[in-house]
């Protein structure tokens, strides 16, 4: 005879073999037990959780001869039970939904229902993967579902319901079926093994379970795949560990310890032999993942022995490490892990994404607790307010001294508009300003002479001359772009980036470097040259010729536009005020209190 595998020879027979899905069994051998047994069901949940295998056994509890009023259990022995267990009973059809999801197979379907069963009792159709029907199929099913004949019970059985019509929802009796718990699902395997008289040990067993995922099939498939790997002998974790290719118990430990220490290369070395024995990296980070939620659920509820799947052994030397090892560290390793973990999935270099992980989490600065934060700011605070400044430094300087009312500004001459302002002589007496209770009239000085033309007068009080040196041509340029932007400041940015190669009484010349061909472009048109010129007439009392051009940096002169000139005078007043809030006592002592480094400074600027 072939080898039948564990999956097939150990499928359940009756409703009581079942495993892990009470809530299921318990209502459908109520049902049957009191004869209320509906016409449509709906079985849904995960893969390998028993669906197909449920929807036999009421197959068989629906055509059972041997069974009893009052019962729910088929026997499993008559020719009924037997026909429908190894799929030669022509009543019993359990279809493909993927195979047979068009109009034509459902069409034949319910033209077969009408007639009577040749054999059994009743005719039971089960439909696998029922979400893969076409809607135009689903349709031509909705009125037989509704109202089968009386000798036909139909089985539905899906693992992703939310794709089903809700008429079909509708017109069932659905039944959730959920993935198998660790511990249910490690007894149902040591059984198994006992009846197969293999020996394995109990962390090779939970190896199993983890791997399996909840799913008795899945579990029993990787017991095949194991004991014809490891042949006669007992199974040990190790052995189970390769064949799967996944991370044992001992191997996630010395990782995660070896982490917790900050022992990079410990950890490096471990995974560089994990791999050379063909564990995945995307399995060995998953298990560090897991290994590290144990920790942290064992340090938070460590007489919630049942929340972690392990064995006595393996939960001793978890709850061992979890008092070892603090609670932030384990959240600080846990939250980098799973963002390794999602990191793996995308990219084609998982060894090196791996690593890097690792290496961050085994130098990871532990985190310093918000209350010891808290409390350390207060000592801080205490000692600005008595003037310690933080503890063996140089007491506060005393407040100072009050300052001076500001001194009256001697007020301009009321003369003929010819004769403009003259600042007080610095050797006249200057009286100091009373207590403010009421203005006091600025003394009035005449001038004694000829008074010298203010550079940089203020529009009105005579033409600008035409500069000569070069701070005086930055200095005129910027302020005609004054005048500019407020006409417009679309009409000041054309210019902004613009050179003044030469300037004359007759010859205004401007250079664009080359990446600022379009403000060039904009710059020379007729209306932008006009307004400038206009600017020129008013203020300067001349109307040069403008020609604009285009300009090679390297071969210009050292020439300056005010949109560099202003980026220079912001990057040397950043740089001043981060060098001022370096050298600040306060910020000196925070950070030696809190041993912290300075990543970033922002200014306004």
């Amino acid at each position: 005879m072939s080898y039948l595998v564990l999956a097939r020879k150990y499928r359940p027979a009756t409703f009581s073999e079942v495993v892990g899905q009470e809530h299921v069994t318990r209502t459908l051998g109520n049902a049957f037990a009191a004869g209320r047994v509906h016409h449509a069901f709906l079985f849904c949940g995960p893969r390998g959780c028993g669906k197909t295998t449920l929807a036999r056994i009421v197959g068989k509890a629906l055509n059972c001869e041997r069974l009893t009023p009052g019962s729910a259990e088929p026997c499993g022995t008559c020719s009924a039970c037997t026909s429908i267990g190894d799929g030669s009973a022509v009543d019993y059809q359990e279809m493909d939904g993927a195979s047979n999801r068009g109009i034509d197979a459902i069409r034949e379907l319910t033209e077969a229902v009408r007639y009577q069963p040749a054999v059994l009792r009743k005719k039971v159709y089960v439909i696998d993967e029922v979400h893969m029907l076409t809607t135009e199929a689903f349709n031509a099913l909705l009125k037989t579902l509704e109202e089968p004949p009386p000798h036909v019970t139909f089985v539905l059985a899906t693992t992703e319901p939310h794709k089903l019509p809700n008429t079909i929802l509708s017109r069932c009796q659905r039944y959730d079926f959920k993935l198998v718990p660790a511990s249910r699902l490690a007894q149902h395997l040591a059984a198994i093994f006992a009846r197969e008289q293999i020996a394995i040990e109990p962390g090779a067993l939970s190896l199993v379970v983890r791997e399996s995922g909840g799913s008795v099939r899945d579990a029993l498939s990787l017991c095949d795949q194991i004991i014809s790997y490891v042949g006669a002998g007992a199974i040990a974790e190790a052995q189970v560990a390769e064949v799967l290719g996944v991370a044992d118990r001992s191997l996630t430990r010395a990782l995660v310890g070896a982490l917790a220490a900050g022992r990079a290369g410990d950890a490096l070395a471990a995974v560089e032999q994990a791999i050379e024995r063909g564990v995945d990296e995307v399995q060995l980070a998953r298990a560090i993942v897991r290994y590290l939620r144990d920790l942290a659920v064992l340090q938070v509820a460590p007489d919630r022995a049942g929340l972690v799947d392990a064995s006595d052994e393996e939960r001793a030397e978890l709850v061992a490490e979890a008092g070892a090892i603090e609670r932030g560290r384990v959240t600080q390793m846990f939250d980098r892990m799973l963002r390794c973990c999602d990191e793996l999935g995308k990219t084609l270099q998982p060894r090196l994404v791996l690593d890097c992980a690792l290496i961050d989490v085994a130098t990871l600065e532990p985190l310093v607790p918000l209350g010891d934060l808290i409390e350390r700011l207060g000592e801080l605070e205490q000692r600005i307010v008595r003037g310690g400044g933080g503890g063996g430094g140089k007491p506060a300087p005393p407040p100072a001294k009050p300052v001076p009312a500001a001194r009256a500004v001697p007020a301009p001459v009321a003369q003929p508009v010819s004769a403009p302002p003259v600042a007080q002589p610095v050797s006249a007496p200057v009286p100091v300003a009373q207590p403010v209770s009421a203005p006091i009239p600025a003394p009035v000085i005449a001038p004694s002479g000829p008074v010298p033309a203010i550079e940089n007068a203020a529009s009105g009080s005579g033409p600008h001359p035409i500069p000569t040196s070069e701070a005086d041509v930055l200095r005129e340029w910027e302020f005609v772009l004054g005048k500019l932007a407020a006409q417009n400041v679309t009409l000041a940015g054309a210019f902004e980036p613009a050179r003044v190669m030469a300037w004359t009484p007759n010859r205004l010349e401007l250079g664009f470097p080359a990446q600022f061909e379009a403000n060039k472009e904009l710059a020379e048109t007729k209306d932008k040259l006009e307004a400038l010129r206009g600017v020129l007439r008013a203020e300067f009392a001349q109307a040069p010729s403008i020609l604009v051009k285009l300009i090679d940096e390297a071969a210009a002169p050292a020439a300056r536009s005010v949109l560099e000139a202003t980026r220079e005078r912001s990057s040397a007043e950043r740089s001043k005020r981060e060098a001022e809030a370096r050298e600040h006592p306060i910020t000196k002592h925070v950070l030696h209190a809190f041993g912290a480094q300075i990543k970033e400074i922002k200014t306004d600027v």
